[in-house]
């Protein structure tokens, strides 16, 4: 028999195990303070057979980007079970009992990332965001977006936080998919305990600063110096990168694609969009490797279709599909355009049929509606309103979110 409940301070000992069982880690006891404390221990849901806890998940408060505007939402993290209580419904109470939760709360949109991605599509989660990781080898010529006015000042990452912080909420109001990020959360990026083990350097910020000395730019990395037949090898391995303004993402490149010793820059977590793609010549060498990013979950259906602006008018009905949350389920006509959204209930004949997990894949603008349709996933019942929708939803920039939690 399992039970679910919330989780005190008296469970932390046993999440930690857990965790731990369930990602294969074991951090220290300084890794597991900073990681933990950006849990609200209100949003943390346990379950427990016979009072020792086997799975658990968490959501933190944050407010989402969206075309056009923002919405309240939830970040689901820290999905895990032990190993003794796999395939035995665990993650499957949790999660609906957390979307039911969500719902009550008055949260529109439900987001993750997916250590396991087989997982969370029989939920109601969509692929909403991708991301792009290349390594940049040496040497290479960047070609556009020129820097001028922009200079590059080195720090340690730590001190550089509230630089940073502005920045990153500068981009977060016109990038689709960026999300808040909480001071404890800011803490956890930047802790650093591999400083000064084995080759590594430790975690190092550069900061893009205009003539008057403001930061419209960041880049956190850390060098890993090796030698190959006398031959420096090193890596610059970058752990994330957020910038303003073509300039400034111009001279932070120019810094961290240029270090001496190191033979080769890896960036793992890009918008597919980046301009470093463009600008590299010779784009071929980077190998490009694209790989889904946030996961988005529409927990209130007509609020979080009404939240955001559609990059064409469409007056649709949409019969929606969702076994999870039986109150999106049905008929709903989506009247939008570039000013706004009505999305409300109507008793009309359907337009297009469609799986909730569908309108969460296309909710931060990616093109995935189309992608759904070339596959034969929608179900037209009016010609032309799978790509009436799709062209709709569709932003005028790659969704990206560049804080996993």
């Amino acid at each position: 028999m399992i039970e679910l409940r919330p989780l005190t301070d008296a469970d932390m000992p046993a999440l930690r195990r857990v965790d731990g069982w369930a990602f294969g880690h074991a951090p220290s006891d300084n890794r597991w303070a900073v990681a933990s404390a950006v849990l609200e221990r209100h949003r943390q849901i346990g379950a427990f057979a016979a009072d020792e806890l086997v799975g658990h998940t968490a959501a933190l408060t944050q407010v989402l980007t969206v075309p056009g505007g923002s919405i309240p939402a939830a970040g689901v993290t820290w999905v895990g079970v032990a190993p003794t209580h796999r395939r035995r419904g665990v993650v499957s109470r949790l999660l609906i009992d957390q979307l039911r939760d969500l719902h009550e709360n008055g949260e529109g949109v439900a987001t993750l990332w997916a250590s396991e991605p087989g997982i969370y599509g029989r939920f109601g989660y969509g692929i909403a965001s991708r991301k792009v990781g290349v390594t940049v080898p040496r040497p290479v010529r960047l070609h556009g977006g020129e820097s001028d006015g922009w200079s590059v000042r080195l720090g340690d990452a730590v001190e550089q936080i509230d630089a940073c912080s502005a920045v990153f909420e500068q981009a977060r109001g016109h990038i689709p998919g960026m999300v808040t990020r909480s001071p404890e959360a800011w803490r956890e990026g930047t802790f650093d305990e591999r400083s000064g083990e084995g080759s590594s350097s430790p975690l190092r910020c550069a900061l893009a600063v205009d003539g008057a000395g403001l930061a419209g730019g960041y880049v956190w990395f850390r060098t890993d110096l090796r030698w190959n037949e006398g031959q420096p090898d090193g890596t610059v391995e970058v752990s994330e990168v957020v910038a303003s303004t073509p300039g400034a993402t111009r001279a932070l490149l120019d810094m961290v694609l240029d270090l001496d010793l190191m033979a080769r820059t890896r960036f793992w977590n890009l918008p597919i969009d980046h301009p470093l793609l463009t600008w590299t010549e010779h784009s071929h060498r980077l190998r490009p490797s694209i790989a889904e990013q946030l996961w988005v979950r529409l927990v209130r259906l007509d609020e979080a279709l009404a939240a955001r602006t559609y990059s064409a008018p469409v007056d649709l009905v949409l019969q929606v599909d969702d076994d999870v949350c039986p109150w999106n389920a049905g008929r709903w006509r989506l009247s939008a355009d570039e000013t706004g959204c009505v999305a409300a209930r109507t008793s009309a004949a359907a337009d297009l049929t469609l799986d909730v997990r569908d309108l969460g894949g296309a909710y931060l603008g990616d093109d995935a509606l189309n992608r759904v349709l070339v596959s034969g996933g929608l179900q037209e019942h009016t010609p032309g309103a799978g790509r009436t929708l799709a062209r709709a939803m569709r932003a005028d920039r790659s969704p990206w979110c560049a804080y996993m939690f």
